[in-house]
């Protein structure tokens, strides 16, 4: 699992490279829950690079959008392909953070 981070514009941009699943999850939340917890309060995760999402990886992000939306922050998902995105629709994620195509789209949406 890759992760890399940048911060533009008060927005902290979080991309992720690899399968998240049981034994990459832990690493995803730690850096997730940190960057949260270290007081980005804008995060927009790209999942351009992630063919595979497991339960324990919708729960790894899950925690840090739950920690977000209790400090009244934003999290945004773009770039997911489309077996990612269905998983992510099917499990009812969207219901609590919205999907985006790209990371302009996602951008825009941040109020």
């Amino acid at each position: 699992m890759e992760i890399t981070t940048k911060d533009v514009a008060g927005i902290t941009f979080v991309s992720l490279m690899g399968d998240i699943k049981s034994t990459t999850s832990g690493e995803v939340m730690d850096a997730l829950v940190g960057l949260v917890k270290g007081g980005s309060d804008k995060l927009l995760i790209n999942l351009e690079g992630v063919d595979f999402i497991s339960s324990a990886g919708l729960r790894s992000i899950l925690v840090a959008a739950k920690l977000l939306k209790n400090s009244d922050g934003q999290m945004k998902i773009c770039g997911a392909n489309e077996s990612v995105r269905k998983v992510l629709e099917t499990s009812g994620f969207t219901s609590l953070v919205a999907l985006y195509n790209d990371e302009s789209e996602a951008l825009a949406a941040f109020t």
